[in-house]
């Protein structure tokens, strides 16, 4: 995926792609006056240009901790925000959690007691039918034993029935052989025969009788015999009623350890509930004091970031102090770098022109802003249409601006992004699986975006003079000067050269 940079997207000093160098010379010497006052203005001057550079170094020294400090602590801000959402929403589940264990405790009451008056109305109810039963069962054996007794007595009525039977039958002889006798005896025993006939006719009533009473007792046997067998099935299922009822009893405990296990359930869940509700409590006063910690945090990184800018101001204005002293011709240490870096930045642009006119290199090459990812690369490195240009002109340039004056510690082209295609040799060895190590040894190739890198690329004064902390990696830095002088090709503003000395 390739990486395109809008060169107009930075709030950084541009000019119009036809805008030619502006020449101030740099070694122009002013004209040589004789009067003791011009020399010490000169002196002055030249003190006040020392002075400012020292002070030019300490404020960016300065301002690049606090742009540090206030990035640190801008993430700090923004994780304390962060951790402020998580504890908001840690707190609503908390309430939640709260009102979810209220409801339980209700809910578990509830059954709880539901369950209390259940079990009561059920046992109430199992207990009188139990009663019931027992009571049927007690009456069935009642009842069953009567039948026994009746059924006795039935039998002995029975037996009588048949005594009185055979009483008849003997009566009834009796009478015939009386009938006879008095048949025998004419008419002294006519009388007789009378009396034999009455009781003739009453064996035979007698009989009948008795044989009526012996049909019924049958009868009687048999319905008594069938209700003494429905009495019996009553009674075994009366017993079997009783044993079931035993059976629903120990269920009926079983209910009522139930019923003591929802009960402590119900407490422990209350149990719970009231840690749960502490747990909220203190939750709530957490993030009422994370939340204005989380403002104070916010209120300081705005402020931070407001010193920040206020030093940004200040370091711009130090670099234009040094540009005016620079430009004054007064001579300071850091003139013939200046010098030299003008010139050699003079020096690229014909090299850059003469390729394009030798067909070695097109402008739309040269002007390439879709850079390309390395992959693999950490730090990422990038290639652009013009990469294997830059590698092949500039080294010779660079690797003799390292002699210019012992101070300079590195010498590199970059385009209008901030872009270094090709950098000095040591600083251009192959990438490792040490990101940090990589840093500062592997620096071409990359995009410096920073606030000093797209100053050096986009200026177009003859020359810039900045002080910054050169990042090194691994939170290690280096505190520089960096001067650039534009690269201007056939009036378009390619970047510049870009030279990093100590400021010492």
């Amino acid at each position: 995926m390739a990486i395109h940079l809008d060169s107009g997207a930075q709030a950084l000093p541009q000019d119009d792609e036809e805008t030619t160098a502006e020449v101030v010379p740099i070694n122009a010497k002013p004209a040589v006056v004789q009067t003791e006052d011009a020399g010490k203005l000169a002196r002055a001057v030249s003190l006040v240009g020392a002075r400012l550079g020292s002070l030019s170094v300490n404020i960016a020294d300065t301002s690049g901790t606090v742009t540090e400090v206030a990035s640190d602590i801008d993430r700090e801000a923004k994780a304390f925000h962060e951790l402020t959402g998580s504890l908001q929403q840690i707190a609503s589940t908390s309430a939640d959690a709260a009102t979810v264990a209220r409801e339980a405790v209700h809910s578990a009451a509830a059954v709880r007691d539901g369950l209390t008056d259940t079990a009561a109305s059920i046992e109430n109810a199992l207990s009188m039918a139990i009663q019931d039963i027992n009571d049927m069962a007690k009456s069935s054996s009642d009842v069953f034993g009567e039948f026994e007794t009746v059924v006795g007595q039935l039998k002995e009525v029975y037996g009588f029935s048949e005594s009185i039977q055979g009483i008849a039958t003997e009566t009834q002889m009796l009478a015939i052989n009386a009938g006879i006798m008095a048949a025998h005896a004419g008419d002294a025993g006519r009388g007789f025969a009378v009396v034999a006939e009455s009781v003739r006719q009453l064996a035979g009533q007698t009989e009948q009788v008795s044989r009526d009473i012996i049909s019924r007792l049958r009868n009687l046997s048999a319905s008594v015999e069938i209700l003494q067998k429905q009495n019996r099935s009553n009674a075994d299922k009366a017993s079997a009623a009783v044993e079931r009822s035993e059976t629903i009893d120990a269920d009926l405990r079983k209910f009522h350890v139930f019923g003591e296990n929802v009960a402590s359930m119900t407490s422990e869940i209350s149990g719970i509930s009231e840690p749960v509700e502490s747990a909220n409590a203190i939750c709530g006063n957490v993030l009422e004091k994370v939340t204005e910690l989380d403002h104070m945090a916010q209120g300081n990184a705005a402020k931070l970031a407001d010193t920040r800018a206020k030093f940004d101001h200040l370091v711009a204005f130090s670099e234009d102090m040094i540009l005016l002293v620079e430009e004054s011709g007064i001579e300071t240490a850091d003139t013939p770098v200046i010098r030299a870096c003008i010139a050699e930045a003079e020096r690229t642009a014909r090299l850059f022109e003469e390729a394009v006119e030798s067909g070695r290199v097109t402008m739309s090459q040269l002007f390439d802003e879709h850079y390309r990812p390395v992959e693999g690369t950490n730090p990422q490195q990038v290639l652009t249409d013009f990469t294997k240009f830059t590698d092949a002109v500039m080294p010779p340039i660079q690797e003799a601006f390292l002699d210019v004056d012992p101070r300079v510690v590195f010498c590199a082209a970059v385009d209008r992004n901030g872009y270094l295609p090709t950098h000095n040799h040591k600083y251009s060895q192959e990438q490792t699986d040490d990101p940090v190590w990589n840093a500062a040894n592997c620096r071409n190739r990359r995009i410096f975006d920073d606030r000093t890198g797209l100053a050096a690329g986009r200026n177009t004064k003859r020359f810039l003079l900045q002080t910054y902390r050169r990042d090194m990696g691994g939170g290690q830095y280096q505190l520089m000067k960096d001067l650039s002088s534009p690269i201007f090709v056939k009036g378009r503003h390619w970047g510049g050269l870009r030279v990093g000395f100590a400021t010492e």
